[in-house]
């Protein structure tokens, strides 16, 4: 090889790891803002117990249980 091929070569390695270093701190940099930059999220709130509902006594075929078995072919 000659000198002025080599030359080239290490040139176009040194943009290369210039880029790639680039790349590597602009993609921390980013992690660090989505991290620091994340809204706090409010925990849900327990429902509250809603009156008590008398217990079924079987199985009860409701209008949208029809329309299911009936778009359902059953």
């Amino acid at each position: 090889m000659s000198k002025g091929h080599s030359g080239r070569q290490s040139g176009r390695a040194k943009s290369r790891r210039e880029f790639l270093k680039t790349m590597m701190l602009g993609g921390g940099a980013a992690a660090v803002a989505l991290m620091t930059t994340r809204e706090v999220v409010a925990q849900p709130q327990p429902a509250v117990e809603a009156t008590p509902t008398p217990e079924s006594k079987g199985y009860h075929v409701t209008p949208h249980i029809r329309d299911y078995y009936l778009t359902a072919g059953l």
